[in-house]
Formats: C-alpha cells, sequence, structure tokens
C-alpha cells in the first residue's frame, strides 16, 4: 500500500464517529453518504462558499429532513471531504448522523464553519478512492445496505490514477456514484459538455444519476434535490410515491422552462465521451485547475 494510502486510511479512522448522536456504539443507518467538494483552483473563494451554504440550505430543508425520517431507520451517515489531488485531499467532515432537524440544523451550522482546504488540479478518481476508503472502514461502527459517493466539481478528472478502472473498482465495491457538476457559464471554471463527462465516467452504480447545476446560485437547489432523491431511492412505497411526484413536477417545471425550473437529471450511460474518461491531454484537459 502507497504511503498517501496509509494516510488517507489513518485519516477516515480518525473521524469516527464525530458527532454525540453516532457514539452509542454501532448504529445501522438507511444510507452512508460521502459529499465529495471539488476546491481545486478553478472554484474561488465566492463561488467555494456559495457550496458551502447551498449544501448547509439543503440539509436544513423540511424535505429533506422528512425524507430521511422516512426511511426504515429514519437516520443517515454523512460526511464530507474536500478533494484536488493527492496530497491535499482532506476530510472536513467526519461522520455525522442525521435523524430529525436538530440533527440536520447540528450538520447544517457546521458545513457553514468549514474553512476553505489548499487544492491543486482536479482528481475525482482520488476523491473516489477516498471515498470508498471512509465507507469501508466506518462499518464496524455504521452499517448501511446502501453506500453513495457524490462528487461535485467544475471539471473533469486531469490528475492522479486514471479514472475507469477507479470508477469501475468503486461501483465494484457496490458503492453508488451520484454527480453534481457546476457549469456555470460566468465562472472562470466553466467547462462545456461537463454533464456529459459526468454521464459518462463519473455516475455509476444502481440507482446513479447526474444533477447539473447551471449557476452557482442554484447549487442549493440542486443539492435539495439530489439529496432527496438519493435518500428516497429502493425506500418504502411512501417514498417510492413522493420520488415519483417529485419527478412529475421536475418534468412539468422543465417544461415551463422558467426561473423555477428544476436542475435537470441526467442518467448515466455512454455518449461521445465515454471513450475519453482517462485522456486527461486532450478534449479534457483542464490546463493546471
Amino acid at each position: 500500500m502507497r504511503r498517501s494510502s496509509v494516510v488517507l486510511l489513518l485519516g477516515a479512522l480518525a473521524f469516527l464517529p464525530q458527532n454525540a448522536s453516532a457514539a452509542a456504539g454501532q448504529q445501522e443507518v438507511d444510507l452512508k453518504l460521502v459529499l465529495a467538494m471539488d476546491v481545486s483552483g478553478s472554484i474561488d473563494n465566492d463561488e467555494l462558499q456559495l457550496e458551502r451554504e447551498g449544501t448547509a440550505e439543503a440539509f436544513a430543508d423540511p424535505e429533506v429532513v422528512q425524507a430521511i425520517q422516512n426511511g426504515s431507520f429514519g437516520r443517515i451517515a454523512v460526511a464530507m471531504v474536500d478533494f484536488s489531488s493527492d496530497p491535499y485531499n482532506k476530510i472536513v467532515a467526519g461522520w455525522h448522523i442525521i435523524h430529525d432537524r436538530q440533527s440536520a440544523l447540528q450538520f447544517s451550522d457546521f458545513v457553514r464553519k468549514i474553512p476553505r482546504s489548499v487544492g491543486h488540479r482536479t482528481s475525482i478518481s482520488s476523491a473516489l478512492e477516498l471515498g470508498t476508503v471512509m465507507l469501508e472502514s466506518s462499518d464496524k461502527d455504521i452499517t448501511s445496505s446502501r453506500k453513495v459517493i457524490d462528487v461535485s466539481g467544475d471539471g473533469p478528472n486531469n490528475w492522479g490514477h486514471h479514472m475507469q478502472p477507479v470508477h469501475d473498482r468503486t461501483v465494484a465495491n457496490g458503492i453508488v456514484i451520484n454527480g453534481l457538476p457546476v457549469m456555470d457559464e460566468r465562472a472562470n471554471g466553466y467547462f462545456p459538455d461537463l454533464d456529459k463527462y459526468y454521464a459518462a465516467c463519473v455516475a455509476g452504480g444502481r440507482g446513479s444519476f447526474v444533477i447539473v447545476v447551471r449557476n452557482y446560485r442554484d447549487y442549493s437547489a440542486g443539492m435539495r434535490r439530489k439529496l432527496v432523491l438519493e435518500i428516497s431511492q429502493n425506500g418504502s412505497p411512501a417514498q417510492q410515491a413522493a420520488l415519483a411526484r417529485e419527478a412529475l413536477l421536475t418534468r412539468v417545471a422543465a417544461a415551463a422552462g422558467g426561473p423555477n425550473a428544476a436542475p435537470p437529471l441526467l442518467r448515466p450511460g455512454r455518449n461521445e465521451f465515454s471513450d475519453q474518461c482517462d485522456d486527461v491531454t486532450g478534449p479534457f484537459s483542464f490546463g493546471n485547475f
């Protein structure tokens, strides 16, 4: 095992568990979720702050709290990492158990106070590797039949291990990968067709999906929708009914095309970029960010 892998493992173990509700021994939850947030140089401080605030707002949203409480166990476990590339990747929030409005607000407040991590380049593959270590090493404390890594960023993989083999190993370990690409044309890090890249190269596993954010100020809406969808997946009939209603409302809003249109959702699949996930010197090269 490479030295960096050992460091990642020790770092993951050091953050188990973090909030008081997780400290009473092993717990079973409906979902174990790692939020992987891109902090590469293409995302400036204002944009990162909008992402932090958007994430905090989403977890405090009553609809997200309701989705959590409607689960079989009525609780989920969430952790967060800031990623760019080794050795800059950092666990910024250890495992938090969220089961009601109070615990959701506590996590929300915690996220708002997380300082920016230093970042260089964009290694989605290393984010998946760290997320996998965190999910698997925490099984002795927190168990779940569903494990998810959410990747949020503004560019493709341009550093570290090749995406395809890391992606395939992650999915083979029973971990679902969902994506939240940010495609703000007014931002320094705008990357055309990033939604297609995420659909082809990042998302994977049963029920995986990509929520596309077109403006940093819409990040909260994108994160909220993503959380409701992934928390409710494979749930009770009531959850599935709520999921169907949400999908219908999304289609209606999208058809209207107005300012309240829901962030678009994509399912993973092959497209014209599917064979270029590992070509960091070609179409998906992203400079030094």
